[in-house]
């Protein structure tokens, strides 16, 4: 039952919290639907989900929590090793982390793929296997959006264009949160590069300004990876030099304020993407 660990999470957290199945009716849920929910039977439709956690004071990071049993917090704790080791470009370390979990239960052959498309280009069977787990989610927790902050560039254009339309139409839920934000900026900015790699102005611009829309005042290392991707675009499509010159002042500034492996890591895409063209253009 694909609805089995979201509803068991909520009668969790509804014990936990000292709420009846009968507490939420006011929300206009009522018990059947909410008994059903919790046993796997149906799910509830996204605001209602909001309202009903707002209503015992749960977060969506404390009730992404829950989704995977508590398991999610270990799950969490690698795709921080794996963070790291990019933008540390430890290529060794991902591999270790993909040999390590590549043979182990769905979640860690996930976690295993997150790993290895960020150092090789994943096999057809494995993106696979991430698209057909991610049809089936109905709540983006932490553990799916660090999957798509990873690799969610390397989905096919239909399930990002499906992944962007349930962000966008859930977005006050998911913007709340300062975690999940720079996930989605993370998913954001690979797919805008993505898009421009393509040669898909139109999607790429779409991307652009949906990304804009998520910027909180104080999200300001996802707004120059945003920031970044735009300066792509403008080299791509609009004023070269004008782009180029926007990206290296980024750089610059990154150097500057002493984000060495944030620069590195831009850089690298700098390198693929404009110093390469040029080099081979001489």
């Amino acid at each position: 039952m694909v609805y089995f660990k979201y509803g068991k999470a909520f009668h969790d957290l509804r014990i936990q919290h000292g709420f009846s199945l009968s507490a939420f009716e006011e929300l206009g849920i009522a018990k059947s639907t909410l008994s059903n929910f919790e046993n796997g039977k149906s799910m509830l439709s996204f605001d209602r989900l909001d309202f009903a956690l707002q209503k015992m004071n749960v977060s969506p990071l404390d009730y992404s929590l829950m989704i995977n049993n508590g398991e999610q917090d270990s799950y969490t704790s690698i795709f921080d090793e794996i963070e790291k080791a990019y933008y540390q470009r430890n290529i060794k370390q991902l591999q270790e982390i993909y040999q390590e979990n590549s043979n182990g239960t769905k979640e860690q052959k996930l976690l295993a793929y997150s790993a290895k498309g960020l150092y090789q280009h994943l096999p057809a069977d494995e993106i696979g296997e991430i698209e057909d787990y991610l049809k089936g989610i109905q709540f983006w927790g932490l553990f799916e959006l660090s999957l798509l902050a990873n690799i969610g560039d390397k989905l096919s254009d239909t399930q990002i264009s499906y992944i962007l339309d349930d962000l966008l139409f859930n977005k006050i839920y998911y913007e709340k949160d300062l975690y999940y934000r720079v996930l989605i900026y993370r998913f954001l900015y690979k797919v805008i590069l993505h898009y421009i790699d393509s040669g898909n102005q139109n999607k790429a611009k779409e991307v652009l300004d949906i990304s804009r829309s998520y910027f909180m005042p104080g999200d300001v290392m996802s707004r120059v990876i945003i920031n970044y991707a735009e300066s792509f675009y403008i080299y791509f499509y609009i004023d070269e030099k004008k782009g180029k010159n926007q990206l290296l002042d980024t750089l610059k500034f990154l150097k500057k304020i002493g984000a060495e492996d944030f620069r590195k890591t831009l850089k690298m895409q700098y390198d693929k993407r404009i110093f390469r063209k040029n080099h081979f253009n001489k």
